[in-house]
């Protein structure tokens, strides 16, 4: 779950969208104001499968909504938010950054009370990061209080960020640290789908010279976005051969043939049957020397968890 912000002032708007990281659909899309702040969103209270598993940044960290989600049968996996009380499972209160580094192993994985007055039952995830990593977060958080025109962060907060913390509600027996590191890098799939949206299909420009216009071309150019996505998924969801980058553009060199074929059910399969074939032999990933995020979905075994 994700939201992409166009614009900066009164009329800005938000697109709280969700990825459905099995199949690759869009299983919502809801427009906002773009000054509402996430954890006020609608979706906060959306019903959830039963079994499912939410992944959200800091921007939806609710305990409210985590309580109400679990009391509904679904999960929840996010990093913990600062400041946030957390108690061992047994009731015992905990100063995080003091009790983390007394911890053994690459990762931590206990059982807590989320919130000193909720007690919301869940798993805490840890790990700590290497220094040269601790350090970009540390001047990234720097950099953005600036630019906030915000204090600069206390020691506490800085120290904070040489851990990721997650916390779930998913059960150990269910879900395993190395399982919930993948399952939370997963979600970057969105921003990079938002990438796309905003780099590819320029859904975020405004141009025209009435307001009417201006909206047409967005809506026009985000129903193209879905429909090329909706491409993508097809085409090559779920194979870590292909790079969806190179997929989508693609998709754009068959713009005219799709929209000729629209009305001709047997010459629209041909020209998808096309698509397919020039996804296959022109749309491989490029060679890296670790796992892609489809790579290890598929076999966590390829996590390389130092």
């Amino acid at each position: 779950m994700r939201k992409s912000r166009h614009g900066s002032g009164v009329a800005a708007m938000k697109l709280q969208t969700e990825l459905d990281l099995r199949h690759g659909s869009l299983s919502h899309i809801e427009i906002e104001p773009g000054r509402s702040p996430d954890g006020a969103s609608s979706r906060q209270q959306a019903s959830r499968p039963v079994g499912s598993l939410r992944i959200t940044d800091l921007g939806y960290f609710c305990l409210a909504t985590f309580a109400a989600m679990v009391a509904g049968g679904a999960h929840f996996l996010t990093r913990l938010q600062f400041g946030t009380g957390v108690m061992l499972g047994n009731g015992t209160g905990i100063d995080l950054l003091t009790w983390l580094p007394q911890q053994a192993g690459p990762y931590i994985d206990v059982e807590i009370l989320l919130g000193l007055g909720e007690r919301l039952p869940c798993r805490l995830l840890a790990w700590r990061l290497p220094a040269e990593q601790a350090n970009r977060r540390r001047q990234k958080l720097r950099q953005e209080r600036l630019k906030k025109c915000k204090p600069a962060p206390s020691a506490e907060r800085l120290a904070w960020c040489d851990w990721t913390i997650l916390v779930t509600s998913v059960a150990a027996e269910k879900l395993t640290p190395p399982e919930a590191v993948v399952l939370y890098r997963a979600r970057w799939q969105i921003e990079l789908l938002f990438k796309r949206w905003k780099s590819q299909d320029l859904v975020a420009v405004l141009s025209g010279s009435t307001a009417v216009e201006q909206m047409v071309g967005v809506w026009s150019r985000l129903l193209a976005a879905l429909v090329q996505h909706w491409l993508v998924v097809t085409s090559a969801w779920g194979d870590a051969r292909r790079s969806w980058v190179k997929v989508s553009e693609a998709v754009r060199a068959f713009v005219v043939r799709l929209l000729s074929a629209l009305d001709d059910a047997a010459a629209l399969g041909k020209v998808l049957s096309d698509l397919c074939r020039v996804v296959s032999k022109t749309c491989g990933r490029n060679k890296r020397s670790k796992p892609g995020t489809v790579e290890l979905l598929n076999n966590i075994s390829l996590l390389d968890f130092g």
